[in-house]
């Protein structure tokens, strides 16, 4: 499977079928850069998990012969800056080039960077400032919010809707994918909150 020939597969999860107009341009830009049309697919259910598996419910259909197919997943609350699309673009060539999954780096509804340290630990460590700040771009790192996040999918996979969290399960249950940041990335969150 060589992605570079496939379209470029953009996974959007949502809970109302909104994504943010801003993001949708910049993803369209991304495509530009790549050279590679854009495929959007999308899942609308009453929690992400369910939206997640309605999108690789559609992926296995479009490649039934396919372990796996490479997907940029990004949430509908994740906002791309303007003039995004170079380093996105950039991003997702090194981690084809590198066979690796690629996230970048958000605030969640906590306050809390999304990026973890490692997958082995029953206790989620999420990267302080200072340790984000510190490490180099494309570091390795444990787990990750789904996000924003560019992997192989495992088109078998089913994401799994309980207190624990659809990406916690994803990554400690898929360890063969190895998890870098692309720190030129700077995304916005609008994670909303229902009172």
């Amino acid at each position: 499977m060589d992605p570079a020939l496939d379209p470029l597969i953009v996974a959007i999860p949502s809970h109302d079928g909104r994504a943010a107009i801003f993001t949708m341009l910049e993803l369209q830009g991304v495509g530009r850069f790549l050279d590679r049309s854009m495929v959007v697919v999308s899942g609308e259910a009453s929690n992400i998990p369910r939206s997640r598996n309605a999108i690789v419910e559609q992926l296995r259909t479009r490649y039934p012969d396919r372990e796996t197919t490479w997907v940029l997943w990004v949430d509908s609350d994740i906002v791309l800056p303007r003039d995004s699309t170079v380093a996105i673009g950039e991003a997702l060539r090194w981690a084809e080039a590198h066979q690796v999954g690629v996230v970048a780096n958000y605030r969640m509804a906590t306050g809390q960077n999304v990026v973890m340290v490692n997958r082995e630990s029953t206790v989620n460590h999420h990267l302080s400032d200072a340790e984000w700040q510190g490490l180099p771009d494309y570091a390795e790192v444990g787990m990750s919010g789904f996000g924003f996040a560019y992997l192989p999918q495992p088109l078998h996979y089913t994401f799994h809707a309980d207190t624990t969290g659809e990406d916690i399960h994803f990554w400690r249950e898929n360890p063969q994918i190895r998890l870098h940041c692309a720190k030129q990335i700077h995304l916005g969150h609008r994670k909303s909150i229902l009172l």
